[in-house]
């Protein structure tokens, strides 16, 4: 037997049923001899795209046991059921923990100012070229400085402030 993930959307008008389509479904998963492991209701969601002029859909999980030669009585109970909107009936991964070693941090190297050259007749000079950093607190006093120039036009293009 393998395990099956089924995910299936139920008509959102049929909000207060989803237990008695649930049972429906369980019931012809044992049928055809499956069992179900694990039961979860996602409850109502948007969907992606409308279907069948629906917005919105009820999903269900199902993690199940079962034969493979069953999975096709499955999915056509699941289709020709009205009450589901859609169903996916997928082969369930498992979770295997890999025991490689966790990646290394990298770390940041400081960088050099860069030099440029200069030719000046026969001696060569270097200049260092410097990044300038600004700190948070420039940062912050340059912006107040721009909302404040356009606090100043936007005034003067609307007018002064007249009281009524």
């Amino acid at each position: 037997m393998k395990k099956y993930e089924i995910v299936y959307i139920i008509h959102p008008d049929l909000e207060g049923s989803t237990a008695k389509i649930t049972e429906k479904v369980k019931a012809s998963l044992e049928k055809s001899g499956g069992k179900v492991l694990n039961e979860e209701s996602w409850g109502k969601k948007k969907l992606a795209y409308e279907i069948g002029k629906n917005a919105f859909g009820i999903y269900e999980f199902l993690l199940v046991e079962m034969e493979p030669a069953s999975v096709k009585e499955i999915e056509r109970t699941l289709r020709l059921s009205e009450e589901v909107v859609r169903s996916l009936v997928s082969h369930a991964e498992e979770i295997v923990e890999s025991k490689r070693e966790p990646k290394k941090a990298v770390k940041k190297t400081e960088t050099k100012p860069k030099e440029a050259t200069v030719k000046e007749g026969k001696e060569t000079v270097k200049e260092e070229v410097k990044e300038t950093k600004k700190t948070k607190a420039e940062k912050e006093k340059e912006e107040k400085e721009r909302q404040k120039e356009l606090d100043e036009k936007l005034q003067a293009i609307i007018g002064p402030d007249t009281e009524s």
